[in-house]
């Protein structure tokens, strides 16, 4: 079983609406819009309203603390994005890099993020390509379509993530009498 299965699994079991690559996108929305969000809030945004709130599966919760490892790493160079593999169809993984588009637009605008025309240059750029990611039409990308390099995008939506999330979130510098909270 793949990574993106056992999620979909995860997600299956508390009745969440959205597949992997959509429910990591409204968590790294939410988290680049409004700061560190409480993991059963990013939960509660994936199941329907009427859904009791339960304990959220491991794999949803290691999902959860990845993403926390990975914006709060001074060493880390960007984000894992859950998305469908190499192994599935091309269609399969435009349509996951789609739902993750979406995702985060969603999980930004629910936190009520600074509106695009507060942000720098380099982050309306990255709204601007979420955009166009989230409105492509994946019957249209072909595989001899050198213009569409998918793993090129992944790892630019990794570390342009990454980075606005930095801009709008700064790590507070730590200074000699402070320390670190374990």
């Amino acid at each position: 079983m793949t990574e993106y299965q056992r999620f979909q699994q995860a997600l299956d079991s508390i009745g969440a609406l959205a597949n992997p690559a959509e429910a990591h996108g409204v968590l790294i929305g939410m988290w680049i819009g409004g700061g560190p969000a409480e993991e059963s809030r990013w939960l509660a945004e994936l199941v329907e309203e009427d859904r009791p709130p339960q304990a959220p599966p491991t794999a949803l919760s290691e999902l959860y603390q990845r993403l926390v490892e990975q914006v709060t790493t001074a060493d880390n160079l960007g984000l894992d994005l859950v998305l469908p593999d190499e192994e599935t169809s091309l269609k399969t993984q435009v349509e996951g890099l789609i739902d993750f588009a979406q995702g985060v637009l969603y999980g930004y605008a629910i936190e009520n993020g600074p509106a695009r025309r507060a942000l720098g240059d380099d982050a309306r750029e990255v709204f601007d390509d979420l955009g166009d990611i989230a409105q492509l039409d994946p019957e249209s990308v072909k595989t001899e379509d050198d213009a569409f390099d998918i793993h090129q995008i992944e790892e630019y939506l990794s570390s342009a993530l990454l980075v606005m999330y930095l801009q709008l979130h700064p790590p507070i510098p730590e200074t000699a009498g402070s320390q670190r909270l374990q």
